[in-house]
């Protein structure tokens, strides 16, 4: 990993879930490197909240941006800022790639969902701008992404590049929040693998004319501009890395972000030096490297207000206010105890295993929700997972036929086959007994129509798992 650092001379690290085994681990981790590299790094990570987290356990998990959106309350998004960047700046992290202020569409936009505050350009603005000083005002830097706006992508750009034909007038809205960021003085914004042909026919992310002109010269912008991953398909379309590292030079770009292979990192790394050394790129350059050495500092932590300090509860909070019932169908709400026929539970998460840090791992969930259910004067049974065999389907046909109510927990049935075969079970089934609670995206809705109840919990966080149950169950049964 030194010779590694120290052949590339990268301005900081990006910690994924990869590199994280504990908090303490993780502080240990920056500490050594900068010793053993003798200078500031900038060390960031992505730790949005809700759906993305890179921490199993040691900080906060924090519902993520919808639920945040939901309660309409800046201050509650300011202290999840500053109780973020409490927990984060112990470990020595100088910047947050949060928040993301892309304004959600009318439409599924598998890459974004919860991560936004919501379809409203004035609530993602005032929400964004006060996460970001929730963060800044407490030692840690923000980011505001994905510039200029991918809230309206049908595609994810980790897969796929996404084009969006926005007009000008709607791009101008999806610009807001950016803007109030801005106001905030947000130190980083980064740019989206998006194609936005009222802008440009290039991705966003090697647009000059969107980075350079829009963001940098229009918007007057002065801080940092970090690409996304270029690794992601995104940026990938028509570029290998290294290319796809020059242009993003070319547009305007301070950082880049390369992850996941030490070859590509090298090449990208020799391909920026390349260009670097051209004397055109001098000037801008300086100017950069300028901008990127406040990023290794942290900002000054403001003395806390007396009387200011968030709960210790403030994720709970937040996740009640953010759960709703989108739907009361066949089955009413709250449940009502019986020792007998049982309550069945289905919160398989086997699917996203590899895909999402889960709270305590990969069993966290499914643990933490039954630990939750053994303190209610309900009879629980558990269903095995949903697969193809013959004798397993079976044995769930013949428990959901049994069982007084069945409570499905819904992790994306629009991407998952498992997650949508489940719920089509249940449709089929159980349509008069089923609460479909939505825990990672709410047009899931339109794949469990009445009589099924559809709950919203907006996010799969602990926190939100157990204000959902409060609300099928009823509140005081939990406690």
């Amino acid at each position: 990993m030194i010779a590694h650092l120290r052949k590339t001379k990268p301005a900081g690290i990006l910690l994924l879930s990869r590199n994280i085994e504990s908090a303490a681990q993780v502080r240990a981790l920056v500490e050594d490197l900068r010793q053993r590299l003798g200078r500031r790094l900038v060390v960031s990570v992505d730790h949005e909240g809700g759906w993305v987290v890179r921490f199993k356990d040691g900080l906060t998990a924090f519902p993520g941006n919808a639920a945040l959106g939901r309660t309409g309350n800046p201050s509650l998004a300011r202290a999840v800022g500053r109780r973020m960047a409490e927990e984060l700046r112990r470990l020595g992290v100088t910047l947050n790639l949060a928040p993301v202020l892309d304004v959600l569409g009318p439409q599924y936009n598998p890459g974004i969902l919860i991560r936004s505050f919501g379809q409203d350009a004035a609530l993602c603005a005032k929400m964004g701008a006060a996460f970001v000083e929730g963060l800044q005002g407490n030692g840690v830097w923000a980011c505001a992404k994905h510039f200029p706006g991918k809230g309206a992508a049908r595609k994810d750009a980790h897969y796929a590049l996404p084009v969006i034909r926005s007009s000008r007038a709607q791009i101008a809205r999806d610009l807001k929040p950016f803007a109030a960021a801005m106001r905030a003085e947000v130190s980083c914004v980064m740019s989206s693998h998006v194609v936005l042909p009222a802008l440009d026919s290039r991705p966003a992310t090697f647009s000059e004319p969107v980075i350079r002109g829009l963001l940098r010269e229009k918007m007057g912008y002065s801080g940092v501009i970090v690409s996304d991953d270029l690794g992601m398909a995104g940026a990938t379309t028509k570029r290998s890395v290294p290319q796809a590292a020059q242009d993003a030079l070319k547009a305007g770009h301070d950082l880049f972000i390369v992850s996941h292979n030490q070859d590509v990192q090298i090449e990208a790394a020799e391909a920026l030096e390349e260009a670097l050394a051209e004397p055109a790129a001098q000037d801008a350059a300086r100017k950069s490297m300028k901008r990127i050495e406040a990023l290794a500092r942290p900002p000054r932590a403001a003395p806390r207000v007396r009387g200011e300090a968030a709960p210790a509860d403030l994720d709970l909070r937040i996740a009640r206010r953010a759960v709703s019932i989108v739907r009361e169908g066949a089955l009413k709400l709250p449940l009502k105890p019986a020792s007998d026929p049982p309550l069945l539970i289905l919160p398989d998460f086997k699917e996203v295993v590899d895909l999402f840090c889960l709270e305590n791992g990969p069993g966290g969930p499914a643990a933490f929700v039954h630990s939750l259910l053994r303190r209610t004067p309900f009879t629980l049974d558990r269903a095995p997972v949903v697969s193809r065999d013959p004798a397993t389907l079976a044995r769930l046909r013949n428990k959901i036929s049994k069982a007084q109510a069945v409570i499905f927990f819904c992790f994306e049935a629009m991407r998952f086959p498992g997650q949508r075969e489940t719920l089509s079970l249940l449709r089929r089934l159980a349509p008069r007994k089923t609460a479909a609670c939505l825990i990672r995206n709410p047009w899931d809705k339109d794949l469990a129509p009445a009589p099924l109840t559809v709950v919203d919990a907006l996010g799969f966080r602990n926190c939100q798992l157990r204000a959902a149950l409060e609300v099928i169950l009823g509140r005081g049964r939990l406690s």
